[in-house]
Order: C-alpha cells, then structure tokens, then sequence
C-alpha cells in the first residue's frame, strides 16, 4: 500500500477560493488563483495527512468557526494583494 503525504490545506484554501473570489471584482485567471492560494498557504498552518484516519481528524477540525475565519481572512488578503498587483497586464475574468 502506497502511502502519500498530503497538505489537507491546500484542498481547503482551493475550495473556498472558488467561493470567495466571486464576491470581489478581480481578476479569476488561474495566475490570479494559483498566486492568492500561495499567499494564503504561506500565511496558514500546515495541515498534512498520511493515513485516513489522520485526514478525517483534520476535517473535523476545519469546522471549527475561527479555523473557517482564518482561512477565510488569509484568502481575502490575498485576493486585495494580488487584485492590486496582479502579475500580468490584462483583466482576465
């Protein structure tokens, strides 16, 4: 049995930028997306799993309300970060 280490995080922050994004008028391009998602990982704990078990556990712990703020909190600066300085020279939507 292959065993992969995983940053459950990164699903996190993916999921709720899909939310998130909307509600702002920027840029979606997938740079836009790719750089607000690394600015938000680089600001929120790690959260790796290797077995079952350890991912359910994880998952319970992203329903907790401030656990949901802070991610929420650290894509949204992200988004205002990248919105203002987006790297490339054209609104993509």
């Amino acid at each position: 049995m292959n065993k992969i280490l995983h940053n459950l995080m990164e699903d996190l922050v993916i999921k709720q930028i899909d939310h998130i994004v909307d509600s702002f008028n920027c840029c979606k391009c997938e740079q836009c997306r790719l750089d607000i998602a690394s600015y938000a990982l680089n600001r929120l704990p790690a959260k790796y799993v290797v077995t079952t078990q350890g991912e359910l556990i994880t998952r319970l712990d992203s329903l907790d309300l401030q656990f949901e703020t802070n991610v929420t909190t650290a894509i949204t600066q992200g988004i205002i970060l990248v919105g203002n300085n987006p790297r490339h020279e054209e609104f993509d939507n």
